[in-house]
């Protein structure tokens, strides 16, 4: 009998966590608070950080690096600082 109850105790400590879950995840649905979405949890590893996700510097560079190639396709010179000779 004992066994029984440890079993079930165990059992309902064990279950519990999912329970409280379930239930939040319901009223965030219902009531529009406490949103949970995939966003939220991001996937991260140690001295990398997140993986897999929208990264604004890599877009940001990207944008540069073809602002620089289709400023060289119009005009294929550096321009010149203005001074042509040595001067001191």
């Amino acid at each position: 009998m004992t066994a029984l109850i440890t079993f079930l105790l165990l059992t309902v400590v064990l279950l519990a966590p999912f329970g409280v879950v379930a239930a939040i995840a319901a009223v965030s649905h219902r009531d529009g608070t406490l949103r949970l979405h995939g966003a939220q949890f991001m996937v991260a590893a140690p001295l990398i950080g997140r993986l897999y996700h929208d990264d604004a510097d890599a877009r940001r560079v990207e944008h540069d690096v073809d602002a620089i190639r289709t400023r060289f396709e119009n005009h294929p010179v550096w321009p010149s600082p203005g001074v042509l000779g040595e001067r001191r």
